[in-house]
């Protein structure tokens, strides 16, 4: 039974490979590297420079998600006004005391450019249903960089290793910082960078970080997808970090799971998959004030 069952695996994933649904060499076998990626965000920055938002309200909300997964063939998510994420930056755009939008990474499912595409399309502004002109900002996933897709990231949407900025009118400063973590690390380059970013914690009210993968392992979320898993010297090292510097909330995804940890002071935040194939997708409000707190929003039907 159990040699049959072998067979019967290898035969779906030969069947699929041929199909080209699943590039299984793609998933393995990760061409894309993560100093050289980060190398690019940073020189890419320093020619474009990183987003600031002058005179904000000193309070305010964000909103992120994660794990849209676009997928042309697989039809996981459907374009138009029922677009998952067309609604969530819609909503997000319709809300006056929204600020910007995050996307955690993982925009696409499957080889090629039209995820990325479709994912551009659907997070770009709408003057007919959408009040005001705000951005979105991105951090690529592991699926973003599988089957040599980060080419296609990078001619979309230029860096995933950046900070935001946020002055309000009261004189309050708030930090973002944005993170590759594509491959399961983030490798040495970032992590000095992030803490030379780190370094200046004093001159901000509040400090944010986000990146795509989940740094806690429990029964029920455990994977050992290729390009999931921080190296646990990484992971105790960046959590040490966070701690160390006051951060107060890492924002990621991955796992397809709402998940929230207090550690070392730190609030460290999961959002569940922002398409259909879970029946009640959701997304994560951030209320920025004098203090910070968070709550889960499910994505309303039209």
């Amino acid at each position: 039974m159990k040699k049959l069952h072998i067979i019967l695996i290898a035969a779906a994933v030969i069947f699929a490979t041929g199909c080209n649904r699943l590039d299984v060499a793609g998933m393995v076998i990760n061409r894309s590297d993560t100093e050289e990626r980060v190398a690019d965000w940073l020189d890419y920055n320093a020619q474009n420079g990183e987003p600031v938002i002058e005179n904000a309200p000193d309070e305010y909300r964000i909103y992120s998600c994660s794990d849209s997964h676009y997928s042309e063939r697989d039809s996981i998510v459907t374009q138009g006004a029922n677009d998952c994420l067309y609604h969530y930056i819609t909503t997000m755009r319709n809300d006056s005391e929204a600020l910007f939008a995050i996307h955690a990474g993982d925009m696409v499912n499957e080889s090629g450019e039209k995820g990325f595409v479709m994912t551009e399309e659907a997070i770009r502004y709408n003057p007919e249903t959408q009040a005001a002109d705000k951005p979105c900002f991105l951090v690529i996933g592991n699926h973003d960089v599988y089957f040599d897709c980060a080419t296609f990231f990078k001619q979309h949407f230029h860096t995933s290793t950046y900070t935001v900025t946020v002055k309000t009118v009261g004189g309050h400063q708030d930090l973002y910082v944005f993170l590759d973590s594509g491959n399961g690390t983030h490798g040495k380059r970032q992590l000095d960078w992030l803490e030379k970013q780190l370094s200046n914690r004093d001159k901000y009210r509040h400090c944010f970080v986000i990146s795509h993968n989940w740094l806690f392992r429990t029964s029920y979320n455990y994977t050992t997808t290729p390009a999931a898993n921080l190296p646990q010297d990484e992971q105790y090292a960046f959590m040490d970090l966070m701690s160390r510097s006051n951060v107060n909330m890492v924002i990621m995804g991955h796992f397809h799971m709402r998940e929230q940890r207090q550690f070392g002071g730190v609030q460290y935040v999961m959002t569940d998959n922002l398409n259909e194939d879970v029946e009640t997708p959701s997304y994560l409000v951030v209320n920025v004030g004098a203090k910070v707190t968070y709550e889960y929003q499910e994505l309303a039907e039209e």
